[in-house]
């Protein structure tokens, strides 16, 4: 194959990535409410100013080029209690040295945490049966959108992480039930 028809059937399937977002953000539900609040986003793109989701699927991303720019767009998360929920997880980083997860965990276990999981890559870097995580998504890479659905935790305040190594430290926000 040319490099021109390469270069063509990357920049379609970019604007079919666009188009299906645009048409998924666009259908979110009319005027449903599942109580999914968030706090204002921590990045400077600009985000949708409602704070209330319509769905039952809550979108998050991570951010940043370089290690000291690592975050959630968001520093807070607020949810039903025992609610099933869904978590798309979009990784926006852009070296690809950075692949990011999502770990909810009970509070004040970060770095245990993120400990337990270092020898456990082909987990997401979560060690099995931690008693100290709730749920966890698999590893986003670069450009890709992960999902994940688990019943929330009874009301209380949480955390939640990306433990890939080295992550935690800086890739971190609550998690609240109410």
């Amino acid at each position: 194959m040319s490099t021109p028809f390469i270069a063509k059937l990357l920049k379609m399937k970019n604007t079919l990535v666009l188009l299906v977002s645009f048409l998924i953000i666009g259908c979110g539900g009319g005027n449903q409410q599942s109580g999914f609040e968030n706090e204002e986003p921590i990045s400077s793109a600009p985000i949708a100013k409602s704070k209330i989701i319509t769905t039952d699927t809550l979108f998050l991303d991570a951010l940043g080029a370089y290690m000291s720019e690592m975050k959630f767009n968001k520093k807070v998360i607020r949810v039903p209690a025992n609610k099933n929920i869904t978590i798309a997880l979009t990784n926006r980083s852009s070296d690809a040295t950075m692949p990011h997860n999502i770990v909810i965990i009970k509070k004040g276990f970060a770095n245990d945490v993120g400990q337990a999981g270092l020898n456990h890559n082909e987990n997401a870097y979560v060690k099995p049966n931690d008693k100290n995580v709730i749920a966890h998504s698999p590893l986003a890479q670069i450009g890709e959108t992960v999902y994940f659905s688990f019943k929330t935790p009874e009301i209380g305040n949480y955390e939640f992480i990306c433990s890939y190594p080295g992550h935690w430290g800086l890739m971190k926000g609550e998690f609240i039930t109410q």
